[in-house]
C-alpha cells in the first residue's frame, strides 16, 4: 500500500516540470489536477503519467467551476450555470454534464471537480433557490455519470452562508448537499473560515465542519477531498495537510510543494497516526478507478466530443 496515493499534485502546463511529475507518478500519487494545457497536451500528459504510475489506472482531475475551458485552453465554452438556473433548464444541465464528461474522457480526464452548489453567491452558482440548485446539480451529475466521469460537489458548507446562522443554513445552503449525497462521488469543503460554525479554522481544516457537521449531523458517508491547496496560499502545507486528514479529508489536492506533503504523508503513515485515514482514502480511490475503468460507457473521439460541445452552444 502506497500512502502517497491520497495526494493529487497539480500540473501547470508551461510551468510545471514534466520529469518531476513522472517521478511523482512513479512514487505512487493517486493522480493529478491539470491546469492550462491544450487538449492534445493534456492527452499526452495523461498517457505519460499512466505509463510512469505503478497502478493499473491513474486518475486525472479537471479543477473547474463552469466548464472544461478553465482547465483545457482550447475546450469550447458552454452556457453558464447561472444561465441554466435562470431558465430552470434541467435538460440543459444534463446536457452540459454529458458534453463536458465526453470532452474530458476523450483527452484522458476521469474526474470533474464540479458542480458548484452554492446558493447564488458567485457566478458558478446555478441560482438562489435551494431546491432548484439541487435539481439542476442532480441533472448535471447524471450527465457526467452517463459520460463516464466522476464528479465533486463543492464548496461545503456553502459560501453564501458565511454570515448566516446554522439554522438559516439548514433551510438553504445544506439543501442541495443533502439531496446530492447519494449521487456525488466526493464533496469539497470551502477554504474559507465560517465564523458561525468554527471561527478558528478554514472549512477544509475544521473538525467541527467536516466531522461534526458534514459527517455526523448531516450523515454524509462518502469521500471528502480538499480544495486545491495552492489556491489557499497556505504557508506550511505539510502541517495543513496533516490537519485536514485528521479532520476527515481523504484526498489532498494540488499543493504547491507536493514533495513536502508526500514526505509528511509517508512519515505519518509509517508512524500509524493516519493509517485508518489512508486506508479509507485508498479504498475510495479503488472504487473510483473501478467506476471509470470498468463501466461500459464508450469513449467518443475528441472531434466528436468537441463538435457536440460546439452544437450545445448554438
Amino acid at each position: 500500500m502506497k500512502p502517497a496515493r491520497i495526494v493529487f499534485p497539480g500540473f501547470w502546463f508551461g510551468k510545471s516540470d514534466l520529469k518531476q511529475a513522472q517521478e511523482l507518478a512513479a512514487r505512487g500519487v493517486g493522480g493529478f489536477c491539470v491546469y492550462g494545457g491544450t487538449a492534445q497536451q493534456t492527452h499526452q500528459f495523461a498517457q505519460a503519467m499512466r505509463e510512469a504510475s505503478p497502478y493499473d489506472h491513474l486518475l486525472l482531475c479537471a479543477d473547474i467551476e463552469e466548464d472544461l475551458a478553465e482547465a483545457v485552453t482550447d475546450a469550447p465554452r458552454l452556457p453558464s450555470n447561472a444561465q441554466l438556473g435562470a431558465q430552470n433548464d434541467t435538460e440543459g444541465a444534463y446536457r452540459k454534464g454529458l458534453v463536458t464528461a465526453r470532452m474530458a474522457r476523450s483527452i484522458g480526464i476521469d474526474w470533474l471537480l464540479a458542480p458548484v452548489v452554492d446558493i447564488g453567491y458567485q457566478s458558478p452558482a446555478f441560482c438562489e433557490v435551494p431546491m432548484t440548485v439541487a435539481h439542476l446539480a442532480g441533472d448535471y451529475v447524471a450527465g457526467t455519470a452517463n459520460g463516464g466521469v466522476l464528479n465533486c460537489v463543492k464548496f461545503f458548507p456553502g459560501v453564501s452562508g458565511i454570515l448566516k446562522t446554522l439554522a438559516q443554513m439548514e433551510d438553504a445552503e445544506f439543501v442541495p448537499y443533502k439531496h446530492m449525497f447519494r449521487r456525488c462521488d466526493a464533496i469539497m469543503p470551502s477554504d474559507m473560515v465560517f465564523a458561525n460554525i468554527d471561527p478558528t479554522s478554514r472549512a477544509m481544516m475544521s473538525e467541527r465542519i467536516i466531522k461534526g457537521l458534514l459527517k455526523k449531523r448531516l450523515n454524509y458517508k462518502g469521500c471528502v477531498i480538499s480544495a486545491p491547496m495552492y489556491k489557499s496560499r497556505i504557508r506550511n502545507e505539510a502541517s495543513a495537510a496533516l490537519k485536514m486528514i485528521g479532520c476527515g479529508v481523504e484526498l489532498v489536492l494540488a499543493p504547491q510543494d507536493p514533495l513536502a506533503v508526500l514526505d509528511m504523508v509517508e512519515r505519518e503513515f509509517d508512524k500509524g497516526t493516519i493509517l485508518d485515514a489512508v486506508i479509507h482514502g485508498i479504498s475510495n480511490l479503488e472504487m473510483f478507478t473501478s467506476k471509470v475503468v470498468t463501466e461500459s460507457v464508450p469513449v467518443v473521439s475528441r472531434q466528436e466530443a468537441w463538435d457536440a460541445a460546439q452544437n450545445f452552444r448554438k
